[in-house]
């Protein structure tokens, strides 16, 4: 009898370590790509992050359309999810001072990047401490690339761009990425465009 219980025991027990093992499978890649912006002193001292990215932030040199800011934007896409943020980071302080030539280059890898890795994007721009403008930049730069590189009706680009974006966002991230493309949308009727 004894023996009986300890094996429906250890059959529960193993029902339920396959469970926590699950779920962890589906929680751990939303924890690493979510990651929150630490102090920018914190990725100023790592050997890792580029010096291109180290002399923007010290204000070393202005944005432009030119290939170290392009390489500090390429540096989204890093493996490194310790250093992710900063490069986010970095690319939604350029949006800032954007002429409208650069903005519409930035509108493209912002597009790109939210349809491809909307769960780092947004884990960066609602993370605190960073600036709630940095949202609206992005939906305008993404507002202004759906606007310039759309052949057809632009609203049903900037749905395609939502649901592209939708389908590798997390649950979790979903209300956030609706934000963000409200303010696309709103941008986009703003310009003349919400047809």
């Amino acid at each position: 009898m004894k023996l009986s219980g300890r094996i429906v025991f250890l059959n529960r027990n193993s029902a339920f370590m396959k469970g926590i093992i699950l779920t962890l499978c589906f929680i751990w890649p939303t924890i690493l790509q979510a990651q929150e912006l630490k102090e920018t002193v914190y990725y100023m001292g790592l050997p890792y992050v580029s010096q291109a990215a180290k002399d923007y932030h010290a204000g070393k040199f202005r944005a432009g359309d030119n290939d170290i800011t392009y390489s500090i934007a390429d540096s989204m896409d890093t493996e490194n999810a310790d250093v992710r943020p900063f490069y986010i980071y970095l690319v939604s302080k350029m949006l800032v001072t954007a002429d409208k030539s650069f903005m519409q280059k930035m509108g493209t890898i912002c597009r790109h990047y939210m349809q491809n890795e909307p769960n780092a994007a947004l884990g960066l721009l609602f993370s605190k401490g960073v600036k709630p403008d940095y949202r609206m930049l992005w939906a305008r730069a993404i507002a202004e690339d759906i606007k310039l590189g759309c052949d057809g009706i632009v609203m049903h680009c900037m749905r395609t761009s939502r649901s592209l974006a939708l389908e590798r966002c997390t649950e979790r991230n979903k209300d956030r990425l609706e934000i963000i493309y409200n303010m696309v949308r709103s941008n986009l009727k703003v310009a003349g465009q919400g047809r």
